[in-house]
């Protein structure tokens, strides 16, 4: 492959290219398993910040899983005259659940041993112009289907905004990317990740051991900032040689196949998506990995992502009662309780109020309700209406990611009695993601 670069360095990068024999026979290319460039040693090239250069690393706890990032992904299957290269919906879909399953190391999935990144995927829905799209282009062109004649050229949409994935014959590997980020590709045309197209998927037509999606799984962690386990031997240390991770053991070459095995005096990393075992005992990233692909994302990629804050629930005292309250996370597209506790005597009544982005939401368990929205939480005057002593507010929220952040009210009131009218403590609900 001939992968050109405006750079003095990037010129000078080696592809580590190492030869693998897929167990498919009816895969006659015995494609590399990943055709990736590593770590120049002699680059001496460190573009700031220095907290995931590209040839050091810095622990930060900035970069904790405090938020979540989601990345537009755009894929172009380029296939042949004769339709090889085909690939349906249904299995770019699935591909994207894969790829969330691993980052987010989803209980039930193969990647719940893993660390959570608070990284997501998603098909775009709007195109470059605005459009709407299903986040798949379709293109019949055997030249670029043998990873020829600079397709990128033709077919990138904003790589500033769209993680590109290509679907062809991977270049003779399984799969690659032409340089991490802190290689100074950002924003070209160039920088993205191609993939084989037999490999794309759940249960993919390659068959066994790389059918499972986890070979995307491997590259978008090269498109994110990480290098191969393998990276540099046993060589240097942990944060400024190998890969960069102290968390991952240095390993002296690939591991194949799965099992576990040993080398620069202590076990190797089989299970990590960076190494090259195969997809069924790929099954983790690291929590050093998470942080150096979200400072990555901070510093690197900054255009491509959108933030949704963790959904949380947080309690206030605003009033002189100090009820009872329980309430779920109020999670996109999930179901939300707030059950409420007003007290045993007197009339109460309990709501759920706000905004969410510019619609004025008022939920007031079938009783009327005046609101200020515009003014402090707990400023509010409900009419009289005899509630009970609890009351529960159920409903879904919907699957909306503009709702990312919005904040609303669980608020009950004491009517009658003394002091005759007081509000009560409360619990605020900020919309967001587990």
């Amino acid at each position: 492959m001939n992968h050109t670069s405006s750079s003095p360095f990037q010129l000078a990068l080696g592809i580590a290219l190492l030869v693998l024999t897929i167990a498919n026979a009816a895969n006659a290319q015995n494609p590399r398993r990943c055709g990736s460039p590593a770590r120049n040693l002699q680059a001496g090239v460190a573009f700031a910040p220095g907290d995931c250069a590209y040839s050091s690393n810095t622990v930060s706890p900035e970069y904790a899983v405090n938020s979540i990032y989601r990345i537009p992904v755009v894929v172009h299957v380029i296939q042949r005259n004769n339709g090889t290269g085909f690939i349906p919906d249904s299995m770019i879909h699935s591909q994207i659940d894969v790829l969330n399953e691993d980052f987010r190391a989803k209980p039930g999935t193969l990647g719940a041993p893993g660390y959570d990144t608070g990284i997501e995927f998603y098909l775009a829905t709007e195109d470059p112009s605005g459009n709407p799209t299903t986040g798949i282009t379709r293109h019949t062109n055997n030249t670029w289907y043998s990873d020829g004649g600079n397709y990128w050229s033709t077919l990138a949409w904003d790589t500033n905004r769209y993680l590109n994935i290509y679907t062809n014959n991977g270049g003779g590997a399984l799969g690659y990317v032409p340089d991490i980020p802190q290689g100074n590709i950002v924003g070209q045309n160039r920088d993205r990740v191609v993939m084989l197209w037999e490999t794309v998927g759940r249960n993919a037509p390659i068959g066994p051991p790389y059918n499972l999606g986890r070979t995307t799984t491997h590259e978008v962690g090269h498109y994110l900032g990480l290098y191969h386990t393998f990276d540099g031997g046993c060589s240097g240390s942990c944060n400024t040689g190998g890969d960069l991770i102290c968390d991952t053991n240095p390993e002296a070459q690939p591991n194949f196949g799965c099992g576990s095995s040993t080398s620069c005096g202590s076990s190797d990393p089989v299970n990590n998506y960076m190494d090259y075992s195969d997809d069924s005992c790929m099954n983790q990233f690291t929590y050093e990995q998470a942080l150096r692909m979200r400072c990555t994302l901070e510093h690197w990629r900054s255009q491509l992502w959108t933030r949704c804050e963790l959904a949380t629930v947080t309690n206030r005292n605003s009033g002189i009662n100090p009820q009872s309250y329980a309430a779920t996370p109020m999670v996109i597209g999930e179901n939300f309780t707030a059950t409420i506790n007003t007290a045993t005597t007197g009339h109460n009544t309990a709501s759920l109020f706000g905004t969410i982005g510019s619609t004025q939401v008022t939920i007031f368990n079938g009783y009327d309700l005046l609101a200020d929205l515009l003014t402090a939480p707990g400023n509010l005057l409900p009419l009289p209406s005899a509630a009970g002593p609890i009351a529960q507010i159920s409903f879904t929220v919907p699957l909306d990611f503009a709702l990312c952040g919005a904040t609303l009210y669980t608020q009950a009131a004491h009517l009658g009695g003394a002091p005759g009218f007081a509000l009560t403590n409360a619990q605020d609900c900020v919309v967001g993601q587990q």
